[in-house]
């Protein structure tokens, strides 16, 4: 039995879905709090367990005949440590014999990237677990593009602090079809740890000038002060908790963090990653 945490999120149900093309949906289960959110598995025959991150006897419960077990991160920052660990645990308690983990490329104490540091405590907690494990240290999402660049299909202004650096940016569906491989034959990635990026890092001005191409309207990118920068989230309304967060994102990829091209995403896929240019074509041609 293989089970998918985070199974309503993007991550977790792109990855069903690439597991439904090779096994039988009796032997997928998906982790939900809420049922209700997980009709549209239900009725693919996906087997929904319930269970919560922090609730560590749910997910013992949920866990249980599970052999293959992919653990998404949680998605809230609040402990995630600790969720993560209570996962693991369970998964210890409940017999499973691996667990897939989704972390973040480059993961280290040192990250700028201020969640990152939760990736890295987990992956320690995880190697000391004693269970056999995947992980996939994930670049960022090509899906996330949107969220850095703001109204820029508007403006056609890209103001963001990220100077010259260089950032790697993969297709999500490349990352879920690389989990449900791993997920299908996991004896072929004992205790191996995965660099998950596209074929390719370009700086944002790059980036400014693939999309320019793909929509036919003049992108141009401006690099900004921090300062300005952080000005201009509270000025949007973020809220002060979450500034020092999504600062750091642009911090990290200064510092290179999301620099980094590696071949494991090709050698897992058994073909090259979907490139940069071509999602943006798929995504904004229109």
């Amino acid at each position: 039995m293989i089970l998918v945490t985070g199974a309503t999120g993007h991550l977790g149900k792109a990855t069903i879905d690439f597991l439904l093309n090779t096994v039988s949906a009796n032997q997928i289960a998906a982790l939900v709090r809420d049922e209700a959110k997980a009709e549209e598995l239900a009725a693919k025959g996906v087997e929904l367990r319930r269970g919560d991150y922090n609730d560590i006897d749910s997910l013992e419960k949920a866990f249980a005949g599970v052999d293959t077990l992919l653990l998404v991160s949680s998605a809230s920052l609040e402990d995630r440590v600790g969720q993560h660990i209570n996962a693991i645990n369970a998964a210890v308690r409940a017999g499973v014999k691996h667990l897939i983990y989704t972390s973040v490329v480059k993961a280290s104490h040192e990250t700028k990237f201020i969640p990152g540091a939760d990736h890295i405590k987990t992956e320690e907690y995880l190697k000391q677990s004693g269970i056999l494990y995947t992980i996939f240290r994930n670049t960022f999402y090509a899906e996330v593009l949107p969220t850095l660049w703001g109204n820029v299909l508007e403006s056609g202004q890209w103001f963001y602090p990220a100077d010259a650096a260089k950032a790697n940016f993969a297709a999500r569906k490349d990352m879920a079809e690389a989990l449900a491989n791993v997920l299908v034959s996991p004896e072929k990635h004992l205790n191996k740890t995965y660099e998950i990026t596209g074929s390719k890092s370009y700086t944002f001005a790059e980036i400014a000038e693939q999309l320019s191409d793909v929509t036919g309207k003049t992108i141009t990118y401006t690099d900004i002060p921090l300062d300005a920068f952080k000005e201009g989230l509270t000025k949007a309304g973020v809220p002060q908790q979450y500034v020092p967060i999504i600062v750091s994102i642009s911090e990290a990829f200064k510092a290179g963090e999301m620099d980094a091209t590696e071949e494991d995403l090709e050698t897992l896929l058994g073909r090259k990653p979907t490139s940069l240019s071509t999602y943006l074509q798929e995504t904004y041609a229109h």
